[in-house]
């Protein structure tokens, strides 16, 4: 008998590091695979198609949504972000734990289906670095940035709706607290499979 992988739900408003964080938990996750997922937003530089999201026409996004091919799926601005039900059961059903990047609309509507996970939420140290982080990307204009940062105050707003905050002060110290949360998630007692016939025996 063996566990179905854990889904590990993580959320950050823009310009928190959440991407930077993500990428050094899967070098220190081995079983940890990532939930892909599609979006119309047009592909940055240095991203890869299929690793990073899948790139799709908003056309295209449609369709699948149609077909009730997302597990949840959401409008940021004025793209939209889907994860399939496809990437993620094929990987938890071989026992992988699964990261699903989200945004806070994503992660309501899981809570709404009482999807099964770890939620975890990471802050900026403040609005003023949030703000500095954004614009040392060089990728937007001010009015997009302001737009972010709005968003993102609402965002932190949500809190309350996972199970874990955490201040990416340092991304090594923030991974090292997932870590640490991972770990004790894997230890609740629902979760818990006897080593031998003889413990699954005395536990029923």
């Amino acid at each position: 008998m063996k566990n179905e992988g854990l889904p590990i739900i993580i959320s950050a408003p823009s310009g928190t590091g959440k991407t930077t964080t993500c990428k050094v938990l899967i070098k220190r996750l081995p079983n940890l695979k990532i939930a892909t997922s599609h979006t119309t937003r047009k592909i940055r530089e240095g991203e890869v198609e299929g690793v990073d999201y899948f790139f799709v026409s908003k056309e295209t996004f449609e369709t699948k949504k149609h077909n009730n091919e997302f597990l949840e799926w959401a409008q940021v601005h004025t793209e939209f972000y889907g994860t399939s039900l496809e990437s993620i059961a094929k990987h938890q059903q071989k026992g992988f734990d699964i990261l699903l990047e989200l945004d806070v609309q994503g992660v309501a509507s899981l809570r709404k289906m009482d999807f099964k996970g770890v939620f975890i939420l990471i802050l900026p140290p403040s609005i003023e670095e949030m703000a500095n982080r954004l614009r040392k990307r060089g990728t937007e204009p001010e009015e997009s940035i302001q737009r972010r940062l709005k968003t993102g105050k609402q965002e932190i707003k949500s809190y309350q709706t996972y199970d874990y905050v955490i201040t990416n002060n340092e991304v090594e110290e923030t991974v090292e607290s997932i870590l640490a949360i991972v770990r004790a998630e894997k230890s609740r007692v629902s979760r818990y499979i006897p080593t031998s016939d003889d413990i699954k025996e005395l536990l029923g």
